[in-house]
């Protein structure tokens, strides 16, 4: 609080003094530090002198050499007589010092630190809480330039993968953007660096199921699996498994956990009404001739009308029911192919059913299919890009 601040001052002003001391300070010298550089240089050429006598004695050096040596030294010996002579004190006189030397060293000692103090108290920011980076990356995430932030935040971790913070960061941010599979990897990063928690979990396992448009992926039913076996009352995994049985044809489990959670939830949850439509669109399918929709939503063919529940069926039986469906989805539209929601439904149903070289073939097959018309093709390529199929 106060004290802080106080102490903080203080260590300005410290500072501020210490500095203008160590500026000023030379001002007020009358003399300069005791210099015998000219005794030690002297003595050098005695040195030089002898090692002369002493290579010529040898005969490293010839006479003419050894007399060239003798007068090079002898010159640099004159020229260092010819400096300021040295008092005994050895050092030499200095000017005494002018009258207003003190006058303005006491001014400058004072008016610098107060100077500074001002400029800073009004242009600076001293009030000013400290903000670590990751919190200045996640307030500039809420400012009207997110793209903006979102290229500098980029920038930084292609220089930095490490920066488990700033994938933890810009994984909400890629998700508020709409760029789900950016989101999926940010979180997975964040998760690899800096470990796992509810959030980061969660965050990867949504973001990985809207990039499926609304599939639920296996590895997305694993993190929701590991969430709910370490706490049971958490309702965004249960109702994310709820909708994965769904999808998988299991549509008794899907109906019961459906049931419970909107049992347990209150009138104002904002979940509860798109769960009471799931549940209805279930008990609709199962009362219509006993018929009930995969995950898929692959549609019944002509062959199929009398499509049993598949709930109820052995799981090769529901898989070989599921194959027959798909592949009629696929006679029909090789019949007729400008049906892009069949083309959808297709390219979605082999991709869960793990048939990727069928999805791929669809894929293509759409494209003829629905040629002349770019907006289908358009939503036919972005549902198989972001269900990873061709390129």
């Amino acid at each position: 609080g106060e004290r802080v601040v106080m102490m903080f001052w203080f260590a300005v002003a410290l500072l501020s003094a210490a500095v203008t001391y160590a500026v000023t300070r030379p001002l007020l010298r009358e003399t300069s530090a005791p210099d015998n550089t000219h005794l030690a240089d002297l003595a050098v050429y005695k040195d030089q002198l002898t090692e002369i006598e002493a290579d010529a004695a040898r005969g490293v050096l010839s006479g003419a050499e050894a007399e060239a040596a003798r007068t090079e030294v002898s010159r640099r010996v004159l020229r260092q007589a010819e400096k300021p002579a040295i008092d005994e004190a050895g050092s030499a006189p200095k000017p005494p010092v002018r009258s207003w030397v003190k006058p303005v060293y006491a001014a400058t000692t004072l008016a610098l630190p107060l100077l500074s103090v001002a400029l800073y108290v009004t242009y600076g920011s001293p009030g000013l809480p400290g903000l670590p980076l990751s919190e200045r990356i996640a307030a500039e995430a809420k400012g009207d330039r997110p793209d903006d932030l979102i290229a500098k935040v980029e920038a930084r971790l292609r220089d930095h993968p490490e920066d488990g913070r700033g994938w933890d960061v810009i994984a909400p941010v890629y998700m508020a953007a709409g760029r789900s599979a950016d989101a999926a990897s940010a979180y997975a990063a964040a998760i690899k660096l800096l470990g796992e928690t509810p959030e980061r979990l969660q965050g990867f396992a949504d973001a990985r199921i809207r990039s499926e448009k609304g599939l639920v992926p296996e590895d997305a039913r694993q993190v929701l699996t590991g969430l709910l076996a370490k706490n049971p009352n958490l309702k965004e995994p249960r109702i994310w498994l709820a909708l994965a049985k769904e999808q998988d044809g299991k549509f008794a489990e899907a109906a019961a956990d459906y049931r419970a959670l909107i049992a347990e939830a209150p009138d104002t949850a904002p979940w509860r009404a798109a769960i009471a439509q799931r549940l209805a669109k279930i008990e609709e399918n199962r009362s219509s001739a006993g018929e009930a929709k995969p995950a898929i939503e692959a549609p019944t063919t002509k062959t199929d009308d009398r499509a049993a529940d598949v709930e109820g069926m052995s799981p090769a039986d529901r898989d070989a029911f599921i194959g027959r469906m798909v592949d009629g989805l696929a006679a029909r539209l090789k019949a007729d192919g400008r049906d892009k929601d069949g083309w959808i439904k297709l390219i979605r149903a082999y991709q869960v059913l793990g048939r990727k070289t069928d999805a791929v073939k669809a894929l293509s097959e759409a494209r003829s299919g629905l040629a002349g018309d770019a907006a289908a093709i358009a939503e036919v390529e972005e549902l198989a890009k972001s269900l990873g199929v061709g390129g």
